[in-house]
């Protein structure tokens, strides 16, 4: 199937025409600039884990190899290796998606091109703060799940920032969020930013772009504020390759998170993502 441009939602033009909308950016936006997705991350990690182990630590290696054919243990696996690794885990993340982080593609540049609310990403990387730089010629807002009276602020100010809800490479020491064992110790803590959330899910719509269903890191976020998606809120939308869904998928999304899901043709490198947000910003802008 090919994107029709022409069938955007026209609720979703008008949310971003009054600036009632926001940006959920997902790991396919990364990959897409040349960072690793989960089994590439996991499979660094094992790597380095090689590197920091002793010989006595050759089967939990070979317990880890094992469980990365298995993308359902994908989150059991990273558990692991960044219990592991410890220290070495964040610096690895520190170098390869801050120190190292590629430049930013069309579809970043474009995407700051839209009259947002907010961008809320899983990913590590700076490459969104590094697009808006390139774009509007200054620094980014950017906060994490640390900084909840800033968004606040933010909010209340209708003041545009970029939210990291897994952390950030450039403040890696104080926190990454990898498993469902960092929600429970970080996340479950911090009642002020799961309220948060919780306003950015049911009070604007929210455009997904860059995600799988299939995605560890976008179903943690879904199922932790899984009870925002039952109290009558905006419809959101997400930007999904169509090899990727099926008619049952998208009605489940649409009935347990309120997500419509368009479809659209993957191949010639995802251009129909950079298609689809051009067209919308044309039509936002008109």
């Amino acid at each position: 199937m090919s994107l029709d441009v022409e069938r955007i939602p026209k609720d979703l033009i008008d949310s971003f025409s009054s600036k009632k909308a926001g940006l959920f950016v997902g790991a396919g936006l990364s990959q897409a600039a040349g960072l690793p997705g989960w089994e590439g991350l996991l499979n660094d990690l094992i790597q380095l884990s090689k590197e920091v182990s002793f010989k006595t630590d050759e089967l939990f290696i070979k317990s880890c190899e094992q469980l990365l054919k298995d993308p359902s243990k994908y989150l059991l696996l990273a558990q692991e290796l960044k219990d592991f690794l410890q220290d070495s885990f964040r610096k690895y993340i520190i170098e390869n998606y801050s120190d190292n982080c590629p430049p930013p593609t069309s579809t970043h540049l474009a995407i700051m091109a839209l009259p947002y609310q907010f961008i809320v990403t899983t990913n590590y990387d700076t490459l969104l703060e590094n697009a808006y730089v390139k774009i509007h010629g200054k620094q980014a807002k950017v906060h994490t799940f640390n900084d909840s009276p800033d968004i606040s602020y933010d909010l209340w100010n209708n003041r545009p920032f970029i939210l990291k809800a897994h952390g950030d490479a450039n403040k890696a020491q104080q926190g990454i969020i990898l498993t469902e064992k960092d929600y429970r110790q970080i996340l479950f803590q911090a009642r002020g930013y799961q309220s948060i959330l919780q306003t950015l899910f049911t009070t604007k719509t929210v455009l997904f772009l860059g995600t799988s269903l299939n995605d560890p890191e976008l179903k943690l976020l879904l199922s932790y504020i899984h009870s925002s998606f039952h109290g009558g809120g905006p419809l959101h939308y997400a930007l999904i390759a169509d090899d990727q869904i099926n008619k049952i998928e998208a009605e489940s999304w649409r009935k347990n998170f309120n997500i419509q899901i368009i479809p659209y043709n993957s191949s010639d490198k995802h251009k129909e993502v950079d298609d689809f947000v051009n067209f919308l910003i044309s039509k936002v802008q008109s």
